[in-house]
Protein backbone atom coordinates (compact mmCIF):
# COMPACT_ATOMS: atom_id res chain seq x y z
CA UNK A 1 0.00 0.00 0.00
CA UNK A 2 1.41 3.36 -1.00
CA UNK A 3 2.03 6.26 1.35
CA UNK A 4 -0.67 8.23 -0.45
CA UNK A 5 -3.30 5.53 0.10
CA UNK A 6 -2.31 5.15 3.77
CA UNK A 7 -2.49 8.93 4.22
CA UNK A 8 -5.92 9.05 2.61
CA UNK A 9 -7.12 6.19 4.82
CA UNK A 10 -5.96 8.12 7.91
CA UNK A 11 -7.67 11.29 6.69
CA UNK A 12 -10.92 9.43 6.03
CA UNK A 13 -10.69 7.79 9.45
CA UNK A 14 -10.07 11.10 11.23
CA UNK A 15 -12.93 12.80 9.36
CA UNK A 16 -15.22 9.88 10.26
CA UNK A 17 -14.22 10.14 13.92
CA UNK A 18 -14.79 13.91 13.91
CA UNK A 19 -18.26 13.36 12.49
CA UNK A 20 -18.95 10.69 15.12
CA UNK A 21 -17.81 13.12 17.85
CA UNK A 22 -20.17 15.80 16.48
CA UNK A 23 -23.04 13.30 16.43
CA UNK A 24 -22.35 12.29 20.04
CA UNK A 25 -22.10 15.95 21.05
CA UNK A 26 -25.49 16.65 19.44
CA UNK A 27 -27.07 13.53 20.91
CA UNK A 28 -25.83 13.82 24.48
CA UNK A 29 -25.02 17.49 24.94
CA UNK A 30 -27.01 19.82 27.13
CA UNK A 31 -27.98 23.44 26.83
CA UNK A 32 -30.21 25.60 24.62
CA UNK A 33 -28.73 24.29 21.36
CA UNK A 34 -29.55 20.69 22.15
CA UNK A 35 -32.88 18.96 21.83
CA UNK A 36 -34.44 15.75 20.70
CA UNK A 37 -33.41 14.53 17.25
CA UNK A 38 -36.90 14.51 15.77
CA UNK A 39 -37.82 17.90 17.19
CA UNK A 40 -34.66 19.32 15.61
CA UNK A 41 -35.48 17.67 12.24
CA UNK A 42 -39.00 19.10 12.50
CA UNK A 43 -37.58 22.61 12.88
CA UNK A 44 -35.00 22.03 10.14
CA UNK A 45 -37.69 20.84 7.73
CA UNK A 46 -39.57 24.14 8.09
CA UNK A 47 -36.61 26.17 6.77
CA UNK A 48 -35.89 26.34 3.03
CA UNK A 49 -32.16 25.76 3.50
CA UNK A 50 -32.94 23.03 6.01
CA UNK A 51 -34.99 21.21 3.35
CA UNK A 52 -32.20 21.68 0.79
CA UNK A 53 -29.64 20.39 3.31
CA UNK A 54 -31.70 17.29 4.03
CA UNK A 55 -32.20 16.70 0.29
CA UNK A 56 -28.46 17.09 -0.29
CA UNK A 57 -27.71 14.67 2.53
CA UNK A 58 -30.03 11.94 1.26
CA UNK A 59 -29.07 12.41 -2.38
CA UNK A 60 -25.48 11.92 -1.22
CA UNK A 61 -26.55 8.71 0.53
CA UNK A 62 -28.13 7.47 -2.72
CA UNK A 63 -24.97 8.32 -4.68
CA UNK A 64 -22.86 6.50 -2.08
CA UNK A 65 -25.16 3.47 -2.35
CA UNK A 66 -24.73 3.44 -6.13
CA UNK A 67 -20.94 3.46 -5.76
CA UNK A 68 -21.16 0.62 -3.24
CA UNK A 69 -23.33 -1.45 -5.58
CA UNK A 70 -20.93 -0.82 -8.45
CA UNK A 71 -17.86 -1.84 -6.47
CA UNK A 72 -18.90 -4.63 -4.11
CA UNK A 73 -18.67 -8.11 -5.58
CA UNK A 74 -21.82 -9.41 -3.90
CA UNK A 75 -25.33 -7.91 -3.78
CA UNK A 76 -25.65 -9.02 -0.17
CA UNK A 77 -22.42 -7.25 0.81
CA UNK A 78 -23.56 -4.19 -1.14
CA UNK A 79 -26.87 -4.14 0.73
CA UNK A 80 -25.13 -4.55 4.09
CA UNK A 81 -22.88 -1.60 3.30
CA UNK A 82 -25.39 0.65 1.51
CA UNK A 83 -28.54 0.42 3.60
CA UNK A 84 -27.08 1.46 6.99
CA UNK A 85 -25.86 4.77 5.56
CA UNK A 86 -29.50 5.94 5.45
CA UNK A 87 -29.65 5.60 9.25
CA UNK A 88 -26.04 5.92 10.41
CA UNK A 89 -25.04 8.62 7.94
CA UNK A 90 -21.63 9.36 6.57
CA UNK A 91 -19.82 7.86 9.55
CA UNK A 92 -20.78 4.55 7.89
CA UNK A 93 -19.57 5.69 4.47
CA UNK A 94 -16.26 6.75 6.05
CA UNK A 95 -15.84 3.24 7.49
CA UNK A 96 -16.56 1.70 4.07
CA UNK A 97 -14.18 4.06 2.28
CA UNK A 98 -11.36 3.56 4.80
CA UNK A 99 -11.67 -0.22 4.44
CA UNK A 100 -12.12 -0.29 0.66
CA UNK A 101 -9.72 2.49 -0.35
CA UNK A 102 -6.72 0.28 -1.25
CA UNK A 103 -8.85 -1.98 -3.47
CA UNK A 104 -10.57 1.03 -5.07
CA UNK A 105 -7.23 2.65 -5.88
CA UNK A 106 -5.94 -0.62 -7.39
CA UNK A 107 -9.05 -0.96 -9.56
CA UNK A 108 -8.94 2.65 -10.71
CA UNK A 109 -5.23 2.46 -11.55
CA UNK A 110 -5.81 -0.80 -13.38
CA UNK A 111 -8.62 0.76 -15.43
CA UNK A 112 -6.48 3.78 -16.29
CA UNK A 113 -3.56 1.54 -17.31
CA UNK A 114 -5.86 -0.48 -19.59
CA UNK A 115 -6.88 2.62 -21.54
Amino acid sequence: MTVMVMTLRVIVGVVGLLLLAAILWAAFGTGPLHGGFWSQVEVLSTLPWGVVTLMDLYIGFVLFAIIVFLTERSWIAALLWALPVFVLGNVWSAVWLALRLPALVRRLRSDVADH
